[in-house]
């Protein structure tokens, strides 16, 4: 698809989208907001239309609207800030692909002129988003999203080795947890360095910019704000446990060996495609895309070990007593 043909899809997209949470919201600030954004992006999206029909470019399917309303009803389960939040980064990262899409040389003087109104639209939009998003939990959501993705994978992939390698669900679950515990920690400690190195870093940018600002009289960017190590290394090792818990639990049920693998499978793969929806909204990927890009992985490293495991297996001749 032509890059200005998805800028148009994501455009009415997000019209459609703004114009159904406008009817579900109950913040009467916020109900304003979503009609306004819902007016703003139908002209965003009509500006991109115009493009393709000049540059005869085919006009793509309008977003389903029964995807849209599915994506609303999440949104309101899951409350306004976090809805806020995600169009948040989903506004910061529309603002780069517009910033591209300028130096393209398709478009018209004009066009461009226009571009920077959108450029300047979205910005706004993200500004409104952020201010409207105060909490701790918010401000550390990629460190979450983080956090569940990996606990996810990592151990869906490692109690499907153990399962290859001894087929025992009791010790599976075992040593899932314990992988679950250790992993956590570990993620948590890269977490708090990670965290921490950068705000050292950032602290001396401050104090170079201060000083730059004095000696050349300029102004000073305001300061941006930032989770701090402890706060970082809490959201990724405690989601990384929970994220574990989801496909090492179904061992614990002393079912057929099987059917608990089937059960990890498949609550992992729900808890997966969330995970990608949420994300996708975050970047701007199309969120099919992104769901079937982390299953796969997801699947494929789990029957990797799980092989594995087999291997060893027979390979040893291992038996549980």
């Amino acid at each position: 698809m032509d890059l200005i043909a998805s800028f148009y899809i994501d455009e009415l997209h997000d019209m459609l989208l703004y114009k159904k949470l406008s009817k579900i919201v109950k913040d009467k600030e916020a109900k304003e907001k979503f009609i306004m954004l819902s007016e703003v992006e139908k002209f965003h999206s009509e500006f991109f239309k115009k493009i393709m029909n000049r540059l005869s470019i085919k006009i793509p399917k309008s977003p389903s609207n029964f995807l849209i309303t599915i994506e609303a009803i999440f949104f309101y389960i899951f409350g306004l800030n976090l809805t806020l939040k995600l169009f948040e980064e989903r506004e910061s990262a529309t603002v780069v692909n517009y910033l591209k899409l300028y130096d393209d040389e398709r478009l018209t003087k004009e066009e461009k002129e226009t571009l920077k109104r959108v450029i300047q639209d979205e910005m706004e939009h993200e500004s409104f988003f952020k201010e409207k998003t105060e909490s701790a939990f918010l401000k550390n959501l990629r460190d979450i999203l983080l956090g569940i993705n990996d606990g996810l994978i990592e151990l869906l992939a490692a109690v499907s080795g153990f399962v290859g390698a001894y087929a025992v669900g009791f010790l599976v679950g075992i040593a899932g947890i314990v992988i679950g515990v250790s992993g956590s920690l570990s993620m948590a400690v890269g977490a708090y360095i990670a965290s921490k190195s950068e705000g050292e870093l950032n602290e001396n940018k401050r104090l170079r910019r201060l000083l730059m600002s004095r000696v050349l009289n300029a102004p000073q960017p305001e300061a941006q704000e930032e989770s701090t190590a402890k706060e970082s290394a809490f959201f990724v090792g405690f989601s990384y446990f929970i994220g574990a818990l989801i496909p090492t639990l179904p061992y614990f049920l002393s079912l057929n060996i099987r059917a608990d693998q089937a059960l990890s499978y498949v609550f992992t793969i729900i808890v997966l495609a969330i995970v990608a929806f949420i994300t996708s909204i975050t970047t701007g990927v199309d969120y099919k895309k992104k769901i079937l890009e982390m299953i796969g992985l997801a699947i494929a490293a789990s029957l990797a070990t799980f092989s594995l495991g087999l291997f060893i297996h027979y390979a040893l001749g291992l038996k549980v007593y």
